[in-house]
């Protein structure tokens, strides 16, 4: 009967799943998918894999060959890239499932009997509210946020594994359990870099879980505690190694890019970051107003602006609500402090203070705090009727899938925004209208559309708040689109100026070139292009092209098979060369 009832609940999540997110499947790249996937080189041919170790970080390793995996089978068709996010998203659910069953049966002395009814429940509600929240879909339905959900997975399994080892009391199953963790925590720090933080959730689990729940059981010792303090600073280093990091200098000042022209010391970075904090807490509270790129002030003071030093109340007030209740009420003390841990990476300077996908896994805290508190308010007098003759359980189970489907329809509806780039941009120049990168994107998107004036005025209005090279190269091309080469030269030359490294302006700046039939000027900066990025295909592609048209098949030919030895299953370099060699006589 048990198993029935959990092959239910696993096809009911599923399905619930489905409704949520299945319209996703049939959404395009947009925003860093094309970083990371359309104009990566690096994961469209498997001899290329090494090079990934040295052009992107360490910590992300796990999710690029999940893109090169992806591309084997699908390409750049989506559909895939969005079903193997839903199926990580599953899992994660999966594992807070089991966590939170967990966690409930630790802490199974402290439920009074009274409330077993609703406890049977809760883990799997919590699931259900974890998997449909509308703050999980930036990092569900955005296909280059995966990097955040598999970190999640990792974490969870991480944390999952250590508990069940010190519950076990048998020596093999700890050592195998122990090893399990260790493997996920491995992976995780392959994945994303919030992993670091699980040293810190592992002594919270010991000192609010097992020492005061279960603290025969526990038998820890200043040794034990010392040896995860340990994995901790060895974690640290590991992840210092692996992205080059320095010791905090807080006079160091970092642009950022959460709101234009502001400059971040490492003091505003925090500040502001307590302002962060109420923001994470109002979506999980009030998921409205959601905003794929915020404009987000810097903190320069504890009141400036006020909610600055308000933030820095409600996390002053979460700690001390963690030692009080951890003895009393150990679920919700564990709750919070997981959104407390989770959230302190985001405490490392970075040149965006908020991205909504980073709420993925704090949002798992949120949720468990919330529906153990709301546990412990329904309780009364076992066999008390409320009103209407309808115990106050049942309400309390009630109001919570009412909850749960509440929360999904949302989702439903917020996904849609990300549809496509158009809808995307549209949404989020209502939430961030003063944003430079937000006009700029939705510049580039109408322009690709072919919807040029509209292009135009949202560049210029992106490169009137702030000017970079990748504006004036979006610019340019509208121009040349337009027919108006000296304005796309002029704009080209900008952003060559601002940025002579960035391969991808000379190609542009090549195009535009042809079109006036100077085909010198055109090669040279193809050959620019190649000579600062050796894996650009698109480079090989237009002056193979140009090859072609010099009636030059040979050169042609070679440029040609660079595109395939990059990327072996492009088909227009495929159909190119053999049109260079009928160009040769090589017919056969």
């Amino acid at each position: 009967m048990r198993i029935n009832k959990i092959f239910l609940r696993c096809l009911a999540l599923i399905l619930l799943g489905l409704l949520v997110y299945g319209q996703t499947f049939r959404f395009g790249f947009v925003f860093d998918d094309n970083l990371f996937i359309v104009a990566n080189p690096f994961i469209k041919n498997f001899s290329n894999f090494h090079m990934m170790w040295h052009t992107f970080p360490l910590t992300r390793l796990v999710g690029m060959y999940s893109f090169a995996l992806n591309y084997y089978f699908n390409q750049l068709d989506a559909r895939g890239y969005h079903i193997f996010n839903f199926i990580v998203h599953l899992i994660a659910t999966g594992l807070v499932w089991a966590l939170a069953d967990l966690l409930f049966k630790i802490t199974a002395r402290t439920v009074i009997p009274a409330q077993a009814g609703i406890h049977k429940d809760l883990p799997f509600i919590i699931a259900l509210l974890f998997l449909v929240h509308p703050c999980q879909t930036q990092a569900v339905t955005y296909i280059t946020q995966r990097f955040e959900s598999m970190a999640a997975v990792f974490y969870f399994g991480t944390i999952y594994f250590y508990l069940r080892a010190r519950l076990s009391t048998v020596k093999t199953h700890q050592m195998a359990l122990f090893g399990l963790a260790g493997l996920a925590t491995i992976l995780g720090v392959l994945t994303k870099e919030v992993i670091m933080t699980v040293p810190v959730m592992v002594l919270a689990c010991e000192w609010i879980l097992l020492n005061t729940v279960i603290p025969a059981k526990a038998g820890i010792h200043n040794k034990h505690y010392l040896t995860i303090l340990a994995a901790g600073f060895l974690l640290c280093l590991l992840f210092s190694k692996m992205l080059h990091l320095q010791l905090v200098d807080f006079s160091k000042t970092i642009p950022s890019e959460s709101h234009d022209g502001d400059v971040f010391t490492t003091a505003h970075y925090v500040l502001t970051q307590m302002r962060v904090f109420l923001t994470f807490l109002r979506l999980l509270v009030l998921p409205i107003h959601q905003n794929v790129d915020y404009d987000y002030p810097a903190s320069t003071g504890f009141l400036h602006p006020p909610l600055t030093l308000a933030g820095l109340g409600v996390i002053l007030g979460f700690i001390f609500l963690i030692i009080k209740l951890r003895r009393s009420f150990p679920l919700i003390a564990f709750g919070l402090a997981w959104m407390l841990i989770t959230f302190s990476v985001n405490l490392v300077p970075r040149f965006n203070v908020i991205f909504e996908h980073k709420l993925y896994l704090i949002s798992f805290g949120f949720i468990l705090a919330f529906v153990s508190a709301l546990s412990v308010l329904v309780w009364k007098k076992p066999g008390h009727i409320d009103f209407l003759g309808i115990q106050k359980v049942n309400v309390s189970r009630f109001f919570l899938y009412c909850l749960v489907f509440v929360l999904a329809f949302m989702s439903f509806q917020r996904n849609k925004v990300w549809a496509n780039e158009l809808a995307l941009w549209e949404n989020n120049i209502k939430e961030s209208p003063g944003k430079a990168r937000v006009n700029a994107s939705l510049g580039r998107v109408y322009g690709s559309l072919g919807r040029l004036d509209a292009s135009i005025y949202y560049l210029s209005r992106a490169i009137a708040i702030s000017p970079n090279n990748i504006t004036y190269e979006n610019r340019g091309i509208i121009y040349g689109q337009q027919g108006r080469t000296a304005q796309a030269l002029e704009d080209l030359n900008k952003s060559i100026a601002m940025d002579p490294n960035y391969f991808s302006t000379y190609v542009k700046r090549a195009w535009v070139y042809q079109t006036q039939h100077n085909y010198k000027e055109a090669l040279d900066d193809l050959g620019r292009a190649i000579a600062l990025e050796p894996q650009f295909e698109d480079a090989y592609m237009e002056r193979g092209m140009l090859w072609m048209q010099a009636g030059r098949a040979q050169e042609a030919l070679k440029d040609f098979q660079q595109v395939l030895s990059i990327d072996p299953l492009n088909p227009e370099a495929a159909r190119d060369i053999k049109l260079c060699r009928l160009a040769n006589g090589r017919h056969q």
